[in-house]
């Protein structure tokens, strides 16, 4: 498999630690020039590999692939499955508008 020009095997090592993960992409997603879930997850995955990825979400290369390539926009839970590896998921609130 071709590796993206935004793989990092040294970073990709890093991101096997739940932990270093964890705070990788929450803080890819901070503040006002932060990613939405779904583009820090592609870039998160884009560094880390397809494959690398696969193995610690369970979720298939193919699908991952489907994903980055925008040919599969996930639902909830199976987003709390490309979030796993980073020990997060998807909450959905709903509020009241003034």
């Amino acid at each position: 498999m071709n590796r993206s020009k935004s793989y990092d095997h040294r970073l990709s090592e890093k991101m096997r630690n739940p932990k270093f993960a964890q705070n990788f992409f929450i803080t890819l997603m901070e503040g006002e020039e932060g990613l939405s879930v779904e583009e820090a997850l592609k870039h998160a995955i884009q560094r880390m590999g397809v494959k690398e990825f696969s193995e610690v979400s369970g979720i298939p290369s193919p699908n991952i692939v489907d994903f980055l390539k925008d040919r599969r926009r996930p639902k909830p839970e199976t987003l709390d499955l490309y979030l796993y590896p980073f020990r997060l998921k998807i909450k959905i609130e709903l509020e009241k508008v003034a």
